[in-house]
């Protein structure tokens, strides 16, 4: 008697993927990201009960020695987890057990990165369970870690902490040099002019292959006055090598930046944002939104990291010029280290697409984008001046405050051997006896005035913030008296002027540089007291482009 035969056809599952006849590869659909994540809040919620600490972000670090709070950081940080690897058991896995009895079935898995370092699924899981807002529901360049081998667990990525011209160039030598895709990122004070020269400008620049983070602190470099003093030849030749692509947010102003004081001319700079928009919109189909505006590295990496990174803005606006401190390093290492991850990925994704789009072209090549059909996007080109567009919820969380218990639960000890040159001397050398004057401004920083520090806090916050608009950025000065104003209903322009200087600054400096700071940032004011600032400005004057926007949205003129 003819049996039936058992049906063949079972249920299909994304995690089965798709393996035709003859071939061994596991084919897995794409799917248009942002129609199935959502981005957690940042919220932090104190009313729930407390969540267990269920992962450790950050390794043990190598050759650590005690050291005081508000040290730097040294070399040789290291951090990351176990490798994921898929293969076709996936898609040969053809058990019958129904998906709400599989307890596998509803745990999220990392997203998949084409690199040899990976976040293993049980560290991505534990990120993914802890409360939204929480430290260890965020991403962090820790939770990776390469391949295993013979059993024993992956390498951690490594954190190269230099001070020296001379480390650097040993740094880059021995773990760079060979890479093809980089990701670059550099920092600076938040108040820099062009006049306040190298350290300020490029206090800091972070580089990273899949394995290691390189941070270069120019900003501590010693007897480096030139800009010949403070750039390595090696970091030069790769960063003007067009064949070594140099991937990140905004590139093309970090770009303009190592020319103008660095004397480097980068080549092979690839923007994010344009892959980002391009795999977007042609997965929409609104093709038509393809351009070359600016998206923020936290919306993309919440995207593809299915993780939200920690932004806070009081790092971003930190001193930059002084000995990294534990969350600098975590910042700047972060962000370097997510743009050439997400660069894997994103290429990753573009040529699964079909049709495939071909890859943007360098952003200094100042090429237009092109789509799958090689339609040309006529797009203009963005401003380097300009900063990405940051979209996302912001729920008020103090950046201090949540930084703080970010840091608190890494549970790592932040004390590090610093790397010292070869050629260093075994002693450290006598410090200098400082200038007379340097007590004086010493003293007077001690003694600031409570409101001014408050005031030079919210300054510093406001110039790390994308820029409003295209007329530059108020300079810290006007911004600090403008805060001032604006946070003290009792200050007038007499009062700022006496707690700024002795003997006091003119009241009409302080209106001037209070309406400065309103017009070049386009920040809230009060009209009643606005209009007892302009009160003590002439007739003529309210007419200038300096006074006449506020002038006009205070009814004095038409």
């Amino acid at each position: 008697m003819d049996h039936p035969k058992r049906s063949t056809h079972n249920t299909w599952h994304v995690s089965r993927g798709i393996v035709f006849a003859g071939d061994t590869r596991v084919v897995y659909p794409r799917l248009p990201l942002s129609r199935y994540l959502s981005t957690p809040s940042l919220a932090i919620h104190e009313d729930g009960p407390p969540e267990p600490l269920t992962r450790k972000l950050l390794g043990d670090v190598d050759n650590a020695q005690p050291a005081t709070s508000g040290q730097g950081l040294a070399s040789s940080v290291s951090a990351a987890v176990e490798e994921i690897t898929f293969d076709t058991e996936l898609a040969t896995d053809a058990k019958d057990v129904p998906e709400s009895e599989n307890p596998d079935t509803h745990k999220p898995k990392a997203p998949f990165t084409p690199l040899a370092f990976k976040i293993p699924d049980e560290l991505f899981q534990a990120a993914k369970d802890a409360a939204e807002g929480t430290p260890e529901s965020f991403w962090s360049y820790a939770l990776y870690r390469g391949p295993e081998k013979d059993g024993v667990p992956g390498e951690k990525p490594k954190v190269h902490y230099c001070k020296s011209k001379l480390t650097t160039e040993r740094v880059i030598q021995q773990y760079f040099m060979d890479e093809k895709v980089i990701g670059v990122d550099l920092e600076w004070e938040p108040d820099a002019n062009r006049l306040q020269g190298i350290r300020r400008n490029v206090s800091l620049v972070q580089i990273a292959s899949a394995s290691r983070i390189g941070l270069f602190h120019l900003a501590r470099f010693p007897k480096a006055d030139t800009a010949e003093d403070f750039v390595a030849p090696s970091l030069k030749k790769i960063m003007e090598d067009p064949e070594v692509t140099k991937v990140g947010v905004w590139i093309k102003g970090d770009g303009t930046r190592l020319r103008t004081y660095l004397h480097i001319h980068p080549r092979g700079l690839f923007e994010l944002s344009h892959l980002y928009k391009l795999i977007k919109y042609s997965l929409s189909g609104e093709h038509e939104l393809v351009n070359k505006k600016l998206v923020s590295m936290a919306n993309q990496a919440s995207e593809y990291f299915q993780l939200p990174l920690f932004k806070g803005q009081d790092v971003r606006s930190s001193n930059w010029s002084k000995d990294l401190k534990n969350e600098q390093v975590i910042y700047s290492a972060s962000d370097a280290y997510a743009s050439v991850q997400l660069y894997a990925m994103m290429n990753h994704h573009r040529e699964s697409l079909n049709p495939t789009p071909p890859l943007p072209h360098h952003a200094d090549l100042n090429l237009p984008i092109k789509l799958a059909d090689r339609t040309i996007i006529p797009v203009i080109d963005e401003d380097p001046d300009q900063e990405p567009i940051i979209i996302s919820n912001n729920t008020g969380v103090s950046g201090s405050v949540a930084f703080a218990k970010y840091i608190s639960s890494l549970g790592m000890r932040y004390s590090v051997k610093v790397e010292e040159d070869e050629d260093s001397p075994t002693e450290p050398e006598p410090a200098a006896t400082p200038a007379p004057t340097s007590s004086k401004i010493t003293s007077k920083q001690i003694t600031k005035h409570p409101k001014i520090v408050e005031a030079e806090v919210l300054a510093a916050q406001q110039r790390a913030r994308p820029s409003p608009g295209t007329k530059g950025r108020a300079p810290a000065h006007c911004l600090r008296a403008y805060y001032l104003w604006h946070e003290n209903e009792d200050f007038g322009p007499e009062e700022i002027a006496a707690l700024l200087r002795d003997p006091p600054l003119l009241t009409s400096t302080v209106v001037s540089y209070i309406v400065e700071a309103i017009r070049t940032e386009k920040l809230p004011f009060e009209t009643t007291r606005a209009r007892k600032l302009l009160d003590r400005v002439s007739k003529e004057s309210l007419n200038s482009w300096r006074y006449r926007p506020l002038a006009k949205a205070c009814g004095y003129v038409s």
